[in-house]
């Protein structure tokens, strides 16, 4: 399938947060961790069939899987082979239970990572990055084409700007790092010469100026590029703490709907532009208790995944602490109001 079929046949995501992405504390570097104490790191249990089975049971058809790798990775770059079984494995767990999996290079790259947006980090650590990606692609060559690539999370320039940066350099390094991960998986063999890549515009961000810095990566086939940005907006609402902003636990007025149909005509008209879907790999809101927030939030959902539907956008949900759907452990819903928002208008594109 190419790009846009796969995004029209994902529907409604969730995203696996702070599983395999996360990372033990106080760990030097070149030190490889075991996958079971890093998985389970940020107090999550262990991914489990029986939960991606719930997520598709509750009307998902796509799980985003993010993965940190610096810490199962040798001086020389080698993955650990315990840790990319246990990758394999979730993997395959989402792919049985029926949904698309998005797989990435995740806290890599960010606040902390190794991978930045600059002319230095290519000439560092770009070896090290193609290495990574080739032994990943390598591993999944003959896995079929609803496991989909994301080359890396939220990459920031050298002085870790959010949203937008004033560096014009960073930008070209940000697009050159996506156009080696185009470059890097379809020279691994098998099922990556063909298959569905997604990459991120500049932190993942959506501002005007992020958008238009964009460049699309040269790919030896046509319309396998899925684009990807996040959003948390309003701040205040999404999220429990936020600086600066005013805290609120509503959502729904006249300007919301205003500020969420500003997003989505200009997230339209970038995807178009680039003759690309596009989806939103991160969004959510956290939860603040009580049951006016409750609804609130599921209006938050509703509309952001309903109006991102009518332009062709499919929006995934960051799952984690309060932003959580699910009990991890026993894989029953926790926000029943927000899945059935979630997945209303998206459930029946389930693949």
């Amino acid at each position: 399938m190419d790009a846009f079929e796969a995004v029209r046949r994902m529907g409604a995501g969730w995203c696996l947060g702070n599983t395999l992405d996360a990372m033990k504390r106080g760990v030097p570097p070149g030190e490889i961790v075991p996958p079971g104490e890093a998985e389970t790191a940020w107090h999550n249990p262990p991914a489990s069939p029986a939960l991606f089975r719930a997520v598709r049971e509750a009307g998902f058809g796509a799980v985003r899987v993010p993965v940190t790798w610096i810490q199962h990775m040798d001086a020389a770059g080698r993955v650990d082979p315990a840790w990319m079984d246990r990758v394999e494995e979730v993997v395959r767990d989402v792919l049985d239970a029926g949904l698309f999996c998005l797989l990435n290079v995740h806290h890599d790259a960010g606040s902390h990572g190794w991978l930045q947006a600059t002319g230095d980090c290519h000439r560092e650590m770009g070896a090290r990055f193609d290495g990574l990606w080739r032994q990943i692609a390598e591993r999944f060559a003959e896995t079929d084409g609803r496991l989909i690539f994301e080359g890396f999370n939220e990459m920031l320039d050298g002085r870790g700007h959010w949203t937008l940066t004033d560096d014009e350099t960073a930008y070209a390094a940000h697009n050159r790092w996506n156009q080696r991960f185009v470059d890097t998986v379809r020279s691994a063999g098998g099922m990556n010469a063909e298959r569905v890549l997604s990459v991120q515009t500049y932190s993942a961000g959506n501002a005007a100026r992020t958008l238009e810095h964009f460049r699309m990566p040269a790919d030896t086939v046509p319309g396998r590029i899925i684009l990807q940005t996040h959003n948390y907006d309003p701040e205040g609402f999404c999220w429990r703490r936020a600086e600066n902003r005013v805290m609120r636990g509503d959502w729904g007025g006249e300007e919301d709907e205003r500020e969420q149909d500003r997003l989505f005509d200009a997230l339209g008209a970038f995807a178009a532009a680039r003759h690309a879907p596009l989806i939103v790999g991160e969004f959510g809101s956290e939860d603040k208790t009580g049951e006016a927030n409750r609804q609130a939030r599921a209006r938050h959902a509703g509309s952001f995944t309903r109006k991102a539907g009518e332009r062709g956008i499919a929006c995934f949900w960051w799952d984690c602490g309060w932003f959580a759907l699910f009990d991890r452990r026993t894989s029953a819903q926790t926000q029943p109001e927000i899945i059935r928002a979630l997945t209303k208008k998206t459930g029946e594109k389930c693949l």
